[in-house]
């Protein structure tokens, strides 16, 4: 998955009505996480890279891979703001309304290739899901041969850093599921795997 898209950033709309979703994500959870948090990341990133013009070029996927040839007075920053953006601009495009999405044959036996079964790798990404203690995202990537990989990353890291192409994001964040499933993150998780964007994910393994 690329993006070209360098500074001044922009806040990318909901690809679909935030009401849509609901009930697995209802608007005003939507809203809140889309409006609020994926904002607030996309602000304080032009924000940092203002003062810095030698940087204005680079996308999002290089401020994460070259992280350490930044000044060490905004590396941090960068990190943290590049890293929310782009987990958080997948995220609300690896979801879509249940009757827009459909898991093709071709796309189906790539993952049966790799977790024997469209069910094993959902159990996977649950289960890596709610092994991340606090906040992060659970990820389904993939390597430069093709094989996919599940990860259970912390705050704001990114498969990018690891040199995997990111597939599907799963936002583990209290702000993603708490105003709606408050404690109980496993009916989160149930929720959003109705709503995955198959198409969306098939295109991110198929840019890589």
């Amino acid at each position: 998955m690329i993006c070209y898209e360098h500074y001044p950033f922009s806040v990318r709309p909901l690809p679909y009505p935030a009401k849509s979703l609901s009930p697995y994500l209802t608007a005003r959870t939507l809203k809140i996480h889309h409006d609020g948090h994926y904002a607030a990341y996309i602000q304080n990133l032009n924000k940092i890279l203002e003062c810095f013009p030698q940087y204005h070029h680079l996308p999002l996927e290089a401020l994460l891979l070259k992280q350490a040839f930044l000044p060490s007075e905004i590396r941090s920053e960068i990190k943290t703001n590049a890293g929310g953006a782009f987990n958080h601009m997948l995220y609300f495009e690896c979801i879509a309304p249940p009757s827009r999405s459909k898991l093709s044959d071709s796309f189906r036996k790539i993952i049966c290739d790799n977790f024997s079964s469209v069910e094993n790798l959902l159990i996977t990404l649950k289960n890596a899901a709610l092994s991340i203690k606090g906040s992060g995202f659970a990820y389904l990537a993939s390597d430069m041969s093709g094989k996919m990989h599940i990860l259970a990353l912390k705050d704001f890291e990114t498969p990018i850093e690891q040199r995997l192409n990111p597939l599907l994001p799963i936002d583990m964040w209290e702000h993603a599921y708490y105003l709606q499933y408050q404690y109980h993150k496993k009916d989160y998780l149930n929720s959003f795997m109705r709503v995955i964007n198959w198409q969306r994910v098939e295109m991110n393994y198929f840019s890589a």
